[in-house]
């Protein structure tokens, strides 16, 4: 399947034949800007405006605009003013149209897999021993020939190299002067991206989009999509087609990539796919696990543990065969801590010198 747009010059052609948005009004509550009174009347009721009288997949009243249609949004007037001092998520925003779509309230059924991805995205980079760079709050802005803008706003963007990227400055990244993410997130909880917000990234040439529909259900409405995560790559020709397994993160699988998002608990399993992805990223950039201080650190211990316990045996084998009498609680923490700092030629020499194990733990801290 291949997305197809019209040309983007005009971003999906004129905006003069729409009708002007009714004024509208911002009233802050306790939970932030909200456009409430004097919204424009639903698309579907407009004179001239194709009603889709149930056969579409949420039923009438679907916003559209400009041919772009927005699924679990509420179509309001905005002026740039109000654009730049909302708090809601926006969707889309049409600067010459004065027009945003507003997405409905999602719940935690849209926030946790953003929850869940945060936390596998870090253990890959942790594999890969470099950084990743996630964007939560971001715009993403798009200015035409007249210097008017039109937004949206993902719900994530991955940077996999975010140290020598030019990355968004002031929360906003400019399509054409910014270095695009290597990956834009949609979650599709309550909305559908793929009639509206999927055309426009497709025609701002982002490379990779994943598209994920949850398992858990939208708390407002009965979803007929089936859950699942969607992996679009740009190819030669510009347009988005559907891939199983990701680009940027080397042979991560859409089917995984969903799990990873939707299973609370980590499973051994799903530890070892994201340990496979990281090592693919960190053999194509020369970097691993050491890379990584936390990783690097708990490595190190980890070996100094493993190093000590060795040392703890072949003490107790030599004083087994020697016959030295060892107490219950041998060797001691004190005992422990100078193991783990003696050479090996002094551990030997006390195991072979002492008379019991007191003496051994006396000779071994010097």
């Amino acid at each position: 399947m291949l997305v197809r747009s019209g040309s983007d010059d005009g971003m999906f052609g004129s905006t003069a034949a729409l009708p002007s948005p009714i004024p509208g009004r911002l009233l802050r509550t306790n939970r932030g800007v909200r456009m409430r009174s004097l919204r424009s009347k639903p698309v579907a009721d407009r004179p001239g405006t194709r009603r889709r009288d149930g056969r579409g997949e949420w039923g009438s009243g679907v916003p559209v605009f400009d041919g772009l249609e927005f699924p679990g949004c509420e179509q309001v007037p905005m002026s740039s003013v109000q654009y730049e001092v909302c708090e809601e998520h926006v969707e889309f925003w049409d600067e010459a149209a004065g027009i945003a779509m507003i997405a409905d309230s999602p719940g935690l059924g849209h926030e946790e897999p953003l929850g869940l991805l945060g936390g596998v995205v870090e253990r890959i980079a942790q594999e890969r021993g470099a950084r990743i760079g996630r964007f939560c709050a971001v715009s993403l802005i798009r200015y035409d020939s007249r210097g008017l803008r039109r937004a949206m706003e993902p719900d994530e963007c991955l940077y996999l190299y975010p140290d020598r990227a030019n990355l968004p400055a002031g929360g906003a990244l400019i399509v054409g002067e910014s270095d695009p993410p290597d990956v834009v997130v949609e979650i599709d909880h309550t909305t559908d991206v793929r009639r509206g917000k999927l055309r426009v990234y497709q025609s701002w040439g982002f490379p990779e989009l994943w598209v994920e529909v949850p398992d858990a259900e939208p708390p407002t409405r009965r979803r007929r999509r089936l859950s699942g995560l969607t992996i679009y790559l740009m190819n030669a020709d510009g347009e988005y087609e559907p891939a199983p397994a990701s680009r940027a993160f080397p042979g991560w699988r859409a089917d995984e990539i969903h799990a990873a998002v939707n299973e609370p608990a980590m499973t051994d399993g799903a530890s070892a796919i994201l340990r496979r992805v990281g090592a693919a990223l960190g053999k194509r950039d020369g970097t691993g696990p050491d890379d990584d201080p936390l990783l690097r650190a708990h490595r190190r211990e980890g070996r100094a543990e493993g190093r000590l316990r060795e040392r703890v045996v072949w003490v107790r084998e030599i004083l087994q065969a020697r016959r030295v009498a060892m107490s219950p609680g041998f060797p001691s923490e004190p005992c422990l801590a100078a193991l783990a700092r003696a050479s090996t030629a002094d551990i030997l020499s006390a195991s072979q010198a002492c008379r019991d194990d007191a003496d051994f733990e006396d000779l071994v801290r010097g």
